[in-house]
């Protein structure tokens, strides 16, 4: 019963969620209080007008470089879990799966994560809609096997995020409609140098200009930007197009 409130209360704050690194903070907290400290939330999204899909991880917590690995290896090719998720709609433990004869690779990748994360059972859940396979959950933990009611729980508050956060996917990309830059050519000069790391001194230096008459320019380019921080400026910048690294 206890593990059913925590979900409630998780779905009750999920909706209050503003953005995806706000939420990727509330499941973290709230799955590790169930014991579940690693997850993998994947949804696959439309990527052109013909309706093709490709992977998105919309949230994940892993350890000691394993997603980037498991992106970069392209082992959801040999995958076993990814393999069991695309044929059946219930969800099932990495022990249903190691019962099954494996192939090298997918015996090898069972290996690695326990290896890399401190994790001995993993549960999956698989997402399908009416076009297909929609994605899938990957929940890691210390335990072999998770008993009954932290599985439900954990099950309820994963989906229930998953489908939160390609809510907030498709508000954040409505922000990001083509936008009129509202900096001057000198503040997106300075924005570019900060980018680059170069510091206030770095760029009087270069421009002739004294320290504070930079830290000036990059305090307009943040009132301009409406940020707080000169990181959150860059930021800005880069992904609206209006500087380059």
């Amino acid at each position: 019963m206890r593990e059913f409130q925590q979900a409630l209360g998780f779905i009750e704050a999920c909706d209050a969620a503003q953005s995806l690194v706000e939420l990727g903070d509330l499941l973290s907290q709230t799955l590790e209080q169930l014991g579940v400290p690693y997850f993998s939330l994947v949804a696959m999204l439309p990527n052109d007008a013909n309706g093709a899909r490709s992977p998105r991880t919309l949230l994940s917590k892993t350890v000691n470089g394993w997603a980037e690995y498991y992106w970069d290896e392209k082992a959801y090719n040999f995958d076993p879990t990814i393999h069991a998720a695309m044929r059946q709609f219930s969800a099932f433990s990495w022990g249903e799966v190691e019962g099954h004869r494996l192939s090298k690779p997918a015996r090898d990748l069972f290996s690695a994560i326990r290896d890399v994360m401190p994790v001995d059972g993993g549960l999956v859940i698989p997402l399908h809609d009416e076009h297909g396979f929609a994605g899938v959950i990957g929940l890691y933990h210390p335990e072999r096997e998770l008993n009954a009611e932290v599985r439900r729980a954990v099950k309820l508050v994963a989906i229930y995020a998953l489908e939160r956060g390609k809510c907030l996917l498709v508000a954040e990309a409505a922000d990001e409609t083509p936008a009129l830059c509202p900096l001057t050519p000198r503040q997106r000069e300075m924005l570019a140098f900060a980018a680059s790391g170069k510091s206030d001194w770095d760029i009087g230096h270069m421009l002739g200009i004294s320290s504070s008459t930079a830290n000036e320019h990059f305090e307009k380019a943040k009132q301009a930007l409406g940020v707080r921080t000169r990181a959150q400026a860059v930021a800005v910048a880069v992904r609206r197009g209006w500087i380059m690294l």
